[in-house]
């Protein structure tokens, strides 16, 4: 994608097109498409970290939630690690043991015929210490097929000292999603053909999608893609839907990367929202296609 392509400022979109992304100062940035929200990038320094709450369908219909009472960090579609050098960055209960995740400034929120772009820096932060600065982009496309596409990249770095990413003992880590209650209880299905929690739960895939019932418009679901250029690719993938729907794609679900002192690691993730049940030939070819794009 070029500069031309991604146009416009925020706020403004160009001429006939339909997306747009409006930023309301210091709390989000909203991108919509025919005045339908497709999500919000929520980066408030009073949050304790940066994420997409809604992500939604193409109609608006939103698929997840923003710090439920039964797990207050579970914050929509968010990148998190519960270890980093032994520092929890994936919890919120107690600010003593975890650290935060600091909106630092965009490099970029712009909005075109193309796609609608967002470029931010994060400072991974604890005790006053920062461990990783993170450059994090988000390219959201027009809608296709009435499903909505994001592409997620993380790259890390440490500053200052080596860091280790871990996944710790519940192996939370990676770009997590959690579901609205109405999609408690869905369904799994992964590039392998897995169709079971059990066995998808760890399971390495190229893509893994969970789905469920939502209130007003039927079946739907997300699938997570990882990228062939990920480090380890096919990464595990880490799924539950018993006491709620949450799915993660999880980089250090068997071990932890160490990561050197100015060696950053990249972390690329496709995004998908889609109506209805997920179709192992849409999803492999959507897999197929978004690899070669560059």
């Amino acid at each position: 994608m070029t500069r031309r392509e991604i146009l416009c400022t925020a706020g403004f979109a160009l001429a006939g097109s339909p997306l747009r992304l409006t930023d309301t100062k210091g709390e989000k940035l909203v991108v919509s498409y025919g005045g339908k929200t497709l999500l919000e990038y929520r980066y408030s320094s009073s949050r304790p970290k940066p994420y997409v709450h809604p992500l939604c369908l193409a109609g608006g219909e939103p698929l997840t939630l923003d710090a439920p009472e039964d797990h207050v960090h579970h914050r929509g579609l968010m990148v998190a690690w519960s270890e980093v050098n032994g520092i929890d960055f994936w919890g919120e209960i107690n600010p003593a043991r975890h650290g935060q995740i600091v909106h630092q400034r965009f490099e970029r929120k712009q909005a075109g015929a193309a796609a609608a772009e967002i470029i931010s820096i994060n400072h991974w932060v604890a005790e006053g210490k920062l461990l990783l600065i993170e450059k994090r982009t988000l390219t959201v496309p027009p809608p296709r097929e009435q499903s909505v596409w994001v592409d997620w990249t993380t790259e890390l770095k440490a500053p200052s000292e080596p860091v280790k990413l871990a996944a710790g003992q519940h192996v939370y880590n990676g770009l997590g999603i959690r579901f609205v209650h109405s999609m408690d209880g869905g369904g799994v299905l992964n590039s392998n053909g897995t169709n079971t929690i059990e066995k998808a739960n760890g399971d390495a895939a190229q893509w893994c999608a969970y789905y469920g019932k939502l209130d007003a418009a039927g079946m739907a679901g997300v699938a997570i893609f990882d990228h062939p250029q990920n480090p380890r690719h096919p990464n595990a993938f880490f799924v539950m839907n018993r006491a709620f729907g949450y799915m993660s794609a999880a980089p250090t679900f068997r071990a932890p990367f160490d990561l050197a002192v100015n060696r950053p690691i990249r972390f690329r993730w496709g995004v998908m929202a889609f109506s209805g049940e997920p179709k192992p030939d849409r999803l492999n070819h959507r897999f197929q296609s978004w690899k070669v794009e560059g």
